[in-house]
C-alpha cells in the first residue's frame, strides 16, 4: 500500500513544474557549452586536439546521457487526500559512461617505523644495556627480600633465645680451652720446694705453680690424681657461672633446700629448715666463703646432677676432676689434679669459658673465703689471692691465683697427703706458698736470707686440723658468721627463715674474720 500525500494537489503539481524547469535550462547551458567548443590541432608537434568554439556551426544539442532519464516523464500514480490519483516520477538512476575514468582517493601514508639496519657490536651493545639494566632490577628485589627474611629471622631468634640457649651443647665450651703456657722451668724454685718436701718423709706432696705472664713455671707430680676435699668447690662455681652467661640458671632464682641436699659437717645451711629457700647467688657465695657442703649439693643439683658435671670438666679438657659422691666426701673419692686446677685457674685468668661480668664476681668470691690459713700466710699482706681450701683426714690443700704488688700474676696449687690429720702438711703448704712468692717477687730469684718460714706461723692451738684451726683462734662464733644468727651450740626455731641468710655479713677479701662460722671437724 503506498503512503498518502497530503498536501494539496495544486502545490505538488507547481513544484514539480518548477523543478523541471530548472532541469530544462541546466541542460540548455550544458548543451550550448559543448557545441561551441571543437578540436583545434596543436602547434609544435603536439597531437593532443584541443576544443576551438566554432560560430558558423549550427548548435546540434547534445544529450547527456545523465539526463535523459530525467526528461522522461515517468511517473507513478499516488493517491492524494481527495482519493485522486496522481503522478509520481520514478527514482533516479545514474547511467555513468563507460569511458569516464574514476577519481581515486589517495591513501594517507600509514606511520609505520622505518627498519634501521644497526651493526651487531651496536647490537650487542643494547642487549648488554638491557641485561645490566634487568640485572640491576633483580638485585634490588633479591636484596629487599632478603632484608626482609634476615629481619624476620632475628626477631624469631630472639623469640627463642632462652630455649635455644637451654638446649646448647655443654661440650661448647671444649673449643676455649686454653692450654698452659708453659716455657722456662724455674730450675731454683723447685730445688728449693723439693728441699722442703724431702724434710717431711711420711709427707706426699704434688704442686704446679706458673707465672701467667712470664710462662716460668714449677710442677711435681702435677698430673697425678688426688682427693679433692673441698677444692673440687673452684670448678663447680665456675660451672654455675657458665649455665647463668648461658641463660639457664638467674642469679635471683631460689633453691630449695630438699632432704636429698642436706647434710652436716661444714656450713650453716644444715641448721635451716628443709624447704627453705635461698637465692641461687647467695648459695654460690656461701659454697665458697663458709665452704657450705649443704650449699655445694644444692649447686650440684641445680646444675644437672654429678654425671652432667663430670661431662663439663671433660669438655674443658680436665680429665682428673671428678665428682663421685655429693659433699662433704670424707672418704676422698672426688679427685682433682694440682695441674688441672692451675690449668682451670689460667683459663679463667685469659678470660675464658666464662663472660667478663661472671668472671669478676668468680673472682670477687674467691678473693672472700673466711679460711685463710693456707696459701695466703705465705704472701704480704699488700698482695692479693682469690682462692679455695680444702681439707679432710687424709688430704689438706689450696689452690687460687696471686696478684703480686710488683704486677706479677701466678697460679698456684698444692695437694698434700697426710697421716690422720698431720698438721705438719698444713705447715709445708705454707713454706712452699712462702718460697714461691719470695721467688717471683724478686724477679726469678731466691732472697738470700729466705728462711723458708711464713711470715706468721699458726698458734699451737692450731695442732689438731685446718677445721679446728679456722675455730680455735675464734672459739664462740658471733651472729655475722651465723647465717642464723644463733650462738654455736644453739638452734632457734628462726633458723629456717630465708631473710637471715640473704642478709649474712661477709668478711671483707683478705681481711681477719671477727668470727668464723660454726664448723664441724674434719671438713674444711
Amino acid at each position: 500500500m503506498e503512503p498518502r500525500n497530503f498536501s494539496s494537489p495544486d502545490a505538488n503539481e507547481k513544484s514539480r513544474e518548477a523543478r523541471l524547469n530548472k532541469l530544462r535550462e541546466r541542460r540548455t547551458k550544458a548543451v550550448t557549452s559543448n557545441s561551441e567548443a571543437v578540436p583545434r590541432p596543436m602547434v609544435g608537434g603536439d597531437s593532443r586536439p584541443r576544443l576551438l568554439r566554432d560560430s558558423t556551426r549550427s548548435p546540434d544539442p547534445i544529450i547527456d546521457p545523465r539526463f535523459d532519464n530525467r526528461l522522461e516523464n515517468k511517473v507513478k500514480p499516488l493517491p492524494n487526500r481527495q482519493g485522486k490519483i496522481e503522478a509520481r516520477p520514478e527514482p533516479r538512476t545514474e547511467n555513468r559512461p563507460e569511458n569516464r575514468t574514476e577519481v581515486r582517493t589517495r591513501k594517507k601514508p600509514t606511520n609505520r617505523p622505518i627498519p634501521i639496519k644497526s651493526s651487531p657490536a651496536k647490537s650487542l651493545g643494547w642487549q648488554l644495556l638491557r641485561l645490566a639494566i634487568a640485572g640491576v632490577g633483580l638485585s634490588v628485589i633479591a636484596g629487599t627480600a632478603l632484608s626482609f627474611w634476615q629481619t624476620q629471622q632475628l626477631t624469631r631468634a630472639k623469640a627463642v633465645v632462652p630455649e635455644a640457649i637451654a638446649k646448647e651443647d655443654p661440650n661448647k665450651t671444649t673449643q676455649e680451652i686454653v692450654p698452659l703456657s708453659l716455657k722456662t722451668e724455674a730450675i731454683p724454685l723447685v730445688n728449693k720446694i723439693k728441699e722442703l718436701a724431702a724434710k717431711e718423709k711420711d709427707l706426699s706432696m704434688q704442686m704446679m705453680v706458673v707465672d701467667l705472664d712470664s710462662g716460668a713455671y714449677v710442677q711435681i707430680g702435677s698430673n697425678q690424681t688426688i682427693a679433692a676435699a673441698s677444692t673440687i668447690k673452684t670448678p663447680i662455681l665456675v660451672a654455675f657461672f657458665q649455665d647463668v652467661d648461658a641463660g639457664k640458671i638467674k642469679l635471683d632464682e631460689l633453691l630449695e633446700i630438699t632432704p636429698d641436699v642436706k647434710v652436716g659437717e661444714a656450713g650453716d645451711f644444715q641448721f635451716l629448715q628443709t624447704g627453705t629457700k635461698i637465692s641461687a647467688i647467695t648459695t654460690a657465695t656461701q659454697m665458697i666463703v663458709i665452704s657450705d657442703n649443704t650449699a655445694t649439693n644444692m649447686i650440684i643439683k641445680r646444675l644437672g646432677g654429678v654425671a652432667a658435671l663430670n661431662q663439663r670438666f671433660k669438655s674443658w679438657g680436665l680429665n682428673n676432676i671428678v665428682i663421685n659422691n655429693q659433699l662433704p666426701d670424707l672418704e676422698g673419692t672426688n679427685t682433682i689434679s694440682t695441674q688441672d686446677m692451675v690449668t682451670l685457674l689460667a683459663m679463667i685468668d685469659k678470660g675464658k669459658l666464662i663472660e667478663p661480668r661472671s668472671r669478676d664476681r668468680f673472682m670477687d668470691i674467691m678473693r672472700r673465703p673466711i679460711t685463710n690459713t693456707l696459701l695466703p700466710k705465705g704472701i704480704d699482706e699488700d698482695a692479693r689471692i682469690a682462692h679455695k681450701t680444702g681439707d679432710i683426714r687424709s688430704v689438706v690443700g689450696d689452690a687460687g691465683i696471686v696478684d703480686m704488688p710488683n704486677g706479677k700474676r701466678y697460679a698456684i696449687a698444692v695437694m698434700v697427703k697426710r697421716p690422720d690429720n698431720d698438721q705438719r702438711a698444713n705447715e709445708l703448704i705454707r713454706q712452699i706458698s712462702r718460697a714461691t712468692y719470695d721467688y717471683f717477687l724478686a724477679g726469678g730469684k731466691l732472697p738470700a736470707n729466705n728462711n723458708s718460714n711464713p711470715t706468721s706461723t699458726p698458734d699451737a692451738s692450731n695442732a689438731t686440723n685446718s677445721n679446728s684451726s679456722s675455730t680455735s683462734n675464734n672459739t664462740p662464733p658471733t651472729n655475722n658468721a651465723n647465717p642464723a644468727n644463733n650462738p654455736t651450740n644453739s638452734t632457734s626455731t628462726n633458723a629456717g627463715s630465708t631473710s637471715v641468710i640473704e642478709n649474712i655479713q661477709l668478711p671483707l677479701p683478705n681481711s681477719t674474720p671477727s668470727a668464723s662460722p660454726r664448723l664441724s671437724p674434719n671438713t674444711p
